[in-house]
């Protein structure tokens, strides 16, 4: 039995380490219950294991309280209606909640839905851009999240997959919001798919690296095209841009 353990173990570690070797990304501090290093970047995905776009999706409503409900909701489908999802594709995230009173009685109403599905981006590309909000940093090309200050592009994606690309996704671990491209978000949540980035440099395109980062005094995960991470710690190369 003694032996058998000693085997085991064995070959476990040779396991890990043979993955540890082949994999783009490496793996985050564990202190920190950082997520994996992502099964894709070996592979790209296959179209049965892509995501959908997450997204939410405000209505504003005014008037008696009852007319302002109804005119929130309506507002909030009609913008997702316009942002090429169906209706049926929304579920309330918030709300319906009054966010004002006004003096002739009337309220002001909000409501959030969360749309699950296919958007129109409206083009073959958009830009990813970075955002910043007390200790996260967040990376998207969809609307930028309430509270979030722009810091900059990092490059281009793709809005729908092209030969040598891969999906890119927007996931969460404790509050903390980190770009990856294996679907199952190295085990922790997932937010929404960001869009398509070549898995290598493509021949006789000019592409810029796309670096996952952690900072060095609290391990928090950010996107980067700087060689240097920024001064930071570099974890791995999640994939290229277009500039």
């Amino acid at each position: 039995m003694k032996l058998f353990r000693r085997a085991v173990g064995r070959s476990a570690a040779v396991l890990a380490t043979a993955l540890a070797t082949a994999l783009a990304l490496t793996p985050l501090d564990a202190a920190v219950a950082a997520p994996a290093a992502p099964a894709s970047a070996v592979a790209p995905a296959t179209a049965a294991a892509v995501g959908p776009v997450k997204l939410y999706i405000a209505g504003f409503g005014s008037g008696p309280e009852n007319i302002a409900v109804q005119s929130a909701r309506a507002t909030g489908l009609d913008a997702a209606v316009a942002r090429g999802f169906a209706r049926s594709d929304c579920q309330v995230s918030a709300g319906p909640t009054v966010v004002n009173s006004l003096p002739n009685g009337w309220v002001q109403v909000h409501i959030e839905y969360l749309c699950t599905g296919e958007p129109n981006a409206g083009s073959p590309t958009f830009v990813l851009k970075r955002y910043h909000k007390s200790s996260d940093t967040l990376s998207t090309p969809w609307d930028a999240p309430v509270g979030y200050g722009l810091q900059g592009p990092l490059g281009t994606l793709f809005t729908a997959p092209d030969p040598g690309t891969q999906p890119l996704y927007l996931c969460q671990v404790r509050g903390d919001h980190f770009a990856t491209t294996d679907v199952g978000c190295e085990g922790q949540t997932y937010v929404t798919r960001l869009g398509w980035l070549y898995a290598s440099p493509p021949a006789g395109t000019s592409t810029l690296p796309l670096l996952r980062c952690l900072r060095k005094e609290n391990r928090q995960i950010f996107e980067s095209h700087q060689p240097d991470c920024e001064g930071q710690i570099m974890g791995g190369t999640l994939g290229y841009l277009l500039p």
